[in-house]
């Protein structure tokens, strides 16, 4: 039996280069992407601008080995034209003046601040900060009970010498929700009882090896956050991870992830923590010719809950390859597993409006097998197909809490009978020259259990997604796209029955136009259909939304 973690949020990537070139994953094949979920799209009209990374840092940039559908991608959107990408003042850590000042307001009180400033005192240092505002009354609920506010301070370190690539920051952030899905808001409630505060401390340490021409690379990160709130809840999730590769031939790679996960979590104030550790180790071997590419090895994952706890331990083996059929043509397929840490910040990143757990379960992918078709190459068009079978346990779903249906609770589902997760996903990205992109996606997911086909809580079953951007001249570009979800399902604690959200239908238009050179100025029009969908069931969003955008860059 076969088993993928299945999807939390369904998505696309938004221009062609964001198909994978090849399933094989490789070291230096990683990429950065913007993630934008749909529940937020009214809410950044353009994209952060962020701070740059180094040469080395990006070819670097080392993960664990993905599988195609371990977590699939949340819906992209169109990024801004990076406004400074014909300047030739480059250093070692990309432009060496990106600083950017970023301010935007709209309707449903909507305020927006980014701000980036970096200091290259040589070329091989870079130190930089990052302030973050963004707030708007997010429901169609009286401004004070559905606002929302995001703040986040970061201060970034970054040296690059002769044989290291060294890394250092700390951040601060604070995220303000309401609980405003309440079947009706009481006369005498005020705003500050149903507010829902975190705050998230977060120190990264990184060192990558810089030798030019390498047989070997090796990258250490050390990742340390806290998230705590005003009732005594606090987690502590301290991650470490190691990467080591080694060239055995011009055709042969092995590779290394190892990663170690210490988390500890107070649910209350007096609550004894509860500790919690997770291992991984997975070495891999690659072959690479002119057609076929392979990836090889085995996968360990040990997880512990408290100090006694039993230990568990799963291994998996795991096989990818890649057959060029031709330059333009590549059949691929693989099997695997894995095992997913969940945590109260993963599960808050996605959904604010959480119950306090007192307990967490892992995800187990008890295997994974998928295949499929793409075409990659051609300067016109993109197009992957591909198809993913997989059985899991203990899936997180969203359901409404039974003792407040404004809070939503994690039920885990499949146990000794694993959950089978089928999904198809077809892609095709079109370009006409240099000025015109068309992206098409469409991603159908079905979930069973013993073979009887079920609705998993609040997973659409399809998701479609079309993203255009047309270039009309060098200083103008429109950007309009459209989202469709379908077969979006809640579940009634009351009754124990399913309930049958809206379909949604997301329609946006954007425009950016640069006025200069270092000046963007953007007009969004989101969710144009005016529809108040819910995403999340008790939470519907705004209507129509306009925000307009000034980016400078200095």
């Amino acid at each position: 039996m076969f088993v993928g973690i299945a999807a939390v949020a369904l998505g696309f990537h938004a221009s062609a280069q964001d198909i994978d070139k090849s399933v094989i994953v490789v070291p230096g094949g990683a990429k950065s992407l913007w993630q934008l979920k749909v529940s937020e799209r009214q809410y950044l009209p353009l994209k952060s601008f962020k701070m740059p990374l180094s040469i080395k840092e990006m070819k670097q940039q080392a993960t664990s080995l993905s599988w195609p559908n371990d977590s699939l991608p949340s819906i992209q959107a169109p990024a801004a034209q990076d406004m400074r990408s014909r300047d030739t003042a480059k250093v070692a850590f990309g432009e060496k003046y990106n600083n950017v000042l970023q301010l935007g307001a709209g309707n449903y009180g909507h305020t927006l601040l980014n701000f980036n400033a970096s200091y290259t005192p040589k070329e091989n240092k870079f130190i930089g900060v990052y302030l973050n505002h963004d707030a708007n009354a997010q429901g169609p609920v009286q401004s004070t009970f559905s606002a929302r506010s995001e703040n986040q301070a970061r201060l970034v370190s970054r040296y690059l010498g002769a044989v290291n690539f060294w890394e250092g920051s700390i951040s601060a952030s604070q995220q303000i929700n309401h609980l405003y899905g309440l079947t009706e808001i009481p006369t005498y409630l005020k705003a500050a009882d149903i507010r829902v505060n975190y705050t998230y401390f977060n120190a990264i340490g990184k060192i990558v090896s810089a030798r030019k021409n390498a047989h070997s690379d090796y990258k250490l990160t050390l990742d340390a956050g806290l998230l705590q709130n005003p009732l005594g809840l606090s987690e502590l999730i301290a991650k470490s991870h190691l990467y080591y590769s080694k060239d055995l031939t011009e055709k042969v790679k092995m590779r290394l992830d190892a990663d170690y996960i210490h988390g500890e979590y107070v649910s209350a104030l007096g609550n004894d923590p509860l500790l919690r550790s997770f291992y991984r180790i997975n070495p891999t071997f690659a072959y690479a010719s002119s057609r076929i590419r392979v990836n090889a090895g085995i996968l360990v994952a040990t997880e512990q809950e408290g100090e006694n706890g039993l230990a568990k331990t799963s291994i998996f083996p795991q096989f990818e390859m890649d057959f060029g059929a031709s330059d333009f043509i590549h059949l691929f397929g693989g099997i695997g597993g894995d095992v997913q840490f969940n945590s109260l910040k993963q599960f808050l990143a996605e959904n604010p409006w959480m119950v306090i757990p007192n307990s967490f379960k892992n995800t187990n992918q008890v295997g994974n097998l998928y295949g499929g078709i793409k075409g990659v190459g051609n300067k016109n068009i993109d197009f992957e197909i591909k198809y993913n079978y997989g059985e899991y346990a203990d899936l997180p779903l969203y359901v409404n809490s039974q003792t407040d249906i404004s809070k939503f609770d994690v039920l885990y589902i499949g146990g000794i009978q694993k959950i089978q997760v089928a999904n198809l996903v077809g892609q095709v990205n079109v370009h006409v020259s240099n000025a015109f992109t068309s992206s098409l996606k469409v991603d159908q997911v079905t979930y069973s259990l013993l073979n009887n086909v079920f609705q998993a809580s609040h997973k659409p079953g399809l998701t479609v997604s079309w993203t255009n951007t047309w270039k009309l001249s060098n200083k103008l570009f429109i950007s309009p796209d459209v989202y469709y979800l379908k077969d979006l399902y809640a579940l009634n604690p009351a009754q124990n029955q399913l309930i049958q959200l809206e379909d949604i239908v997301d329609l946006n238009f954007k425009i950016n136009y640069f006025v200069k050179r270092n000046l963007n100025l953007g007009l969004s029009g989101n969710n144009l259909l005016g529809k108040t969908y819910q995403r999340f069931n008790q939470y519907k969003n705004q209507g129509r939304q306009v925000n307009l955008t000034l980016a400078y860059s200095f």
